[in-house]
């Protein structure tokens, strides 16, 4: 069980610390624009710091899969979203939804599921891919009145 808290806090806070990196690179002036911070995982949306990571499924440890009902598999992507207010550095409690497209230009439907571990929230959505599939993730962050969209994009490999 324990394995299972640490994996979940690694994968929970890992945009989070490598978006800590890249604001304190930005702050010394190490980067000078948000396309060049977006390399460290991170974009600062409204009043938001929005951390974001994509990885292979194969990377989760057989129990953590268990335990949040994810597939692992080397076909199988695993997409993580934080949102933390920029002020407090709180997690922010938003709707997450929005699409993919891979390669081909194939559309599919993101659907997130919020996992939270003591004040932590993330929301988690998986894909399925091809070796050496990009894509181009645009996802909606909601709370309120406040409506934004954060696009990246990221390659998967089957491993």
């Amino acid at each position: 069980m324990r394995s299972i808290i640490l994996t979940l806090c690694f994968l929970a806070f890992a945009p989070y610390i490598i978006g800590q990196q890249a604001v304190a690179q930005q702050s010394s002036g190490l980067q000078d624009n948000s396309s060049q911070v977006q390399g460290g995982q991170f974009e600062r949306l409204a009043n938001w710091h929005v951390h974001y990571s994509a990885f292979a499924s194969t990377f989760l440890q057989p129990e953590v899969a268990k335990a949040y009902n994810l597939v692992r598999s080397r076909a199988q992507g695993i997409v993580s979203i934080s949102v933390l207010d920029a002020a407090t550095q709180q997690s922010q409690r938003v709707a997450v939804s929005g699409y993919a497209l891979n390669s081909l230009g194939q559309r599919r439907e993101l659907s997130f599921r919020r996992i939270s571990e003591g004040d932590s929230l993330y929301y988690l959505t998986s894909v399925s891919h091809e070796n050496e599939d990009r894509y181009r993730f645009f996802i909606n962050l909601r709370h309120g009145d406040i409506s934004e969209e954060l696009r990246f994009t990221h390659t998967f490999y089957r491993n």
